[in-house]
């Protein structure tokens, strides 16, 4: 099967248990009499609900430390009333790009402490319960730049002062959440994270990740995880107040929200650029905030929203109804002067002879003083079907989502709409627009398609294959946009998304169409069927994706080897077709390949290597270079080696030096060669 379903098993957990954060000890159960339907005793009921107390505390706690064996020796007492725990991280980077992109002098050559994206140094978390029905609890964030001077230096609480209480009753259970920070989803058209399949390279460590051995290793082959603690990443940041109800008569359970999420206008302070320059008149508009050179002004913006769900049947079947409305005000002086969208759809999660229905139905529009109020369809239903019926799990998903349809907060990449573009702006740390390129599964509005995935498994190796298809609803796209997978995160920590007083993506290279985004980068690629009065696309495109997996345990002379491999291929054409491909319909052909080794040299020392190449070529309808008069033509590879060394059980040196180069053949400028070494130590307290 594939593994977003265990990433979504343990999504749910995180929402149920994060509510729940510090409080070890469960209230106390009404003694009312349990309704005719109950067939658990009063006492397996409390029995459960305890064990659920001290799993969601463990989760959640190690979402924050992100190393769940630990945290659980540090929380092994039920009866503390403050519990205190926190690691620190030192991230020394260096690089040296020897053929570097115009303009990165003097910083073609660099060593530094940390990533540049403030990841913290010291995390030290307080987390307190004065009852069983309330708890508070807060992270203290500290970073040191190591510049010599204490200007960069940073002491703040990272997450903000949250409280989080808890009531059982016998009418039901009611959580409340507010304050700092929380991580949270609702669903994946309201506020939810795309849940990636276990289709990534872990080569590179992710900054939240735990001291482990060979756990990570086998963990990503088992289970499709690198890291079990690691959860922060697949729910949105949202700062406001959260109210929970469930095991209602009738079981009927309910969300409720109020406050913000970072694409609604984010934290206290957020700014707005007032004149965002366009990149191209062809391009729609994309501002490129070159210079940040609008006003700071502090907007009012909110968003809030809800689910009411009810579950029914023996196998715990639900149909929910969901909505959000968020509004954010254009104008710090005047209150009819706003940017506005809203959702609603119906949800339903269903076991139908043991296939698996999920899905979700529903609207949505946009709203501005410049644009007109639209409506328009999200329509994703999904069937998991096990190998009783097909000899191989097959999961098969189809989808329909309109132009109109739009919400930064979803799973939905919502930037083809070029009309709410040049409204709204590209958001900071988007990582796409126009007709994306994207994986298997992952939905883009303004397309309809159909995504399947498989895996097999035969003796010590698993295959995995995903396949899609899709198509723009309306011709949209004069721009088209894909990730460079193999040296995206080193590039962005050299162009970083988020410079002080950026209101949008960093956009770089020698030709102006690359950005930065949270580890990452995408380019966009300029077509030119266009029609030569409005700039507007004359056909609509047409995109297809296949990913390919391989994943390989075994022990060489008693010790674990792991071997990964990814393949990727993805083209956007002028016709439908069942397999990408580079012909005379492509736009856009871009194929990734990866290969991870993983090798256990001696106990707690790991040997790590990466192999990693990567090829996008445009076709006849894209930008041409005037000199070769050719498209983009672009091959990109790194190799790289390191180890893992687990030194104490609660602390860890890891090590990663990559050799990278990059060249398009067509376009001259744009190629860069370097490399970079990292050196991380993490230790838990």
């Amino acid at each position: 099967m594939t593994k977003d379903i265990t990433y979504k098993n343990q999504s749910s957990r995180w929402l149920g248990a994060i509510f729940l954060l510090i409080m070890t000890q469960v209230g106390s159960l009404s003694q009312a009499q349990e309704t005719e339907s109950d067939t658990i005793a009063l006492s397996s009921v409390q029995s459960i609900l305890e064990q659920d107390f001290e799993d969601s505390f463990r989760d959640v706690a190690a979402g924050i430390q992100y190393n769940r064996s630990f945290v659980n020796r540090k929380l092994k007492e039920r009866g503390q009333k403050i519990t205190a725990f926190g690691y620190y991280r030192l991230f020394l980077y260096g690089r040296n790009m020897v053929e570097p992109y115009p303009g990165l002098d003097p910083f073609d050559k660099a060593f530094g402490v940390g990533d540049g994206y403030r990841e913290p140094m010291l995390s030290f978390n307080v987390l307190a319960r004065p009852n069983s029905k309330a708890s508070f609890g807060t992270e203290l964030f500290f970073f040191t730049p190591y510049d010599g001077s204490i200007d960069g230096n940073v002491f703040s609480t990272n997450l903000g002062l949250n409280f989080y209480g808890n009531f059982r009753t016998q009418h039901g259970n009611f959580g409340v959440r507010a304050g700092g920070i929380h991580w949270y989803n609702l669903t994946p058209f309201t506020i939810g994270v795309f849940q990636i399949l276990d289709r990534f390279s872990i080569y590179d460590r992710t900054p939240w990740e735990g001291v482990t051995n060979t756990t990570k290793y086998e963990d990503y082959y088992g289970l499709g995880v690198n890291n079990v603690g690691d959860l922060r990443w697949n729910n949105q940041a949202f700062q406001g107040i959260i109210l929970n109800g469930g095991r209602l008569p009738g079981k009927i359970s309910f969300d409720l929200f109020w406050g913000k999420t970072q694409f609604n206008g984010g934290l206290l302070g957020a700014t707005e650029d007032l004149y965002p320059t366009p990149r191209n008149p062809n391009w729609g508009n994309i501002p490129t905030y070159e210079g940040f050179a609008g006003v700071d002004r502090t907007l009012p913006n909110y968003i809030n929203g809800g689910r009411i769900a009810k579950t029914f049947g023996p196998k715990n079947q639900t149909l929910s109804y969901n909505a959000i409305f968020s509004r954010t005000s254009v104008d710090s002086l005047s209150t009819d002067q706003f940017r506005s969208f809203q959702v609603h759809t119906l949800g339903l999660d269903l076991n139908i002879a043991d296939v698996k229905v999920t899905g979700e139905l529903g609207a949505g529009n946009y709203k501005s003083p410049s644009y007109g109020e639209k409506w328009g369809e999200a329509l994703m239903l999904r069937f998991v079907i096990p190998e009783k019926y097909t000899k191989v799990p097959v999961d098969i998903q189809v989808y329909q989502i309109s132009r109109n349809f739009y919400n930064p907060n979803s799973e939905i990449q919502s930037n083809s709409n070029l009309d709410i573009l040049a409204d709204a702006g590209l958001a900071l740390g988007a990582t796409g627009a126009g007709g994306q390129l994207t994986v298997v599964n992952q939905l883009v509005h303004n397309r309809r398609g159909l995504n399947i995935n498989t895996d097999v498994q035969i003796g010590e190796l698993k295959l995995a294959a995903g396949w899609g298809i899709s198509s723009e609803i309306q011709a949209e796209a004069p721009i088209l946009s894909f990730n460079h997978r193999v040296n995206g995160l080193a590039m962005s920590r050299i162009y970083n998304p988020f410079p002080a007083g950026a209101v949008g993506p960093t956009v770089f290279g020698p030709y102006e169409r690359k950005f930065s985004f949270f580890r990452g980068q995408s380019e966009l690629v300029q077509t030119t069927d266009l029609d030569p009065e409005t700039g507007e696309a004359l056909s609509k495109k047409h995109f297809q994706a296949v990913d390919l997996q391989g994943k390989y345990e075994t022990m060489l002379f008693d010790r674990s080897l792991h071997f990964f491999y990814l393949g990727s291929f993805g083209a956007i054409s002028s016709r439908q077709q069942p397999i990408p491909t580079y012909n005379d319909d492509s736009y856009l052909f871009v194929q990734y390949h990866e290969f991870d080794l993983y090798y256990e040299v001696f106990p707690k020392f790991i040997f790590a290597g990466y192999f990693g190449i990567e090829n996008a070529r445009g076709g006849a309808f894209t930008e041409w270079n005037e000199d070769t008069s050719l498209p983009l033509d672009q091959l990109g590879t790194a190799v790289g080696i390191g180890f893992d060394w687990q030194v104490a059980p609660n602390s860890g040196i890891y090590v990663r030096h990559r050799w990278m180069k990059f060249e398009d053949r067509n376009f001259a400028l744009d190629q860069y060669r370097g490399t970079e070494l990292t050196v991380e130590l993490k230790t838990y307290f």
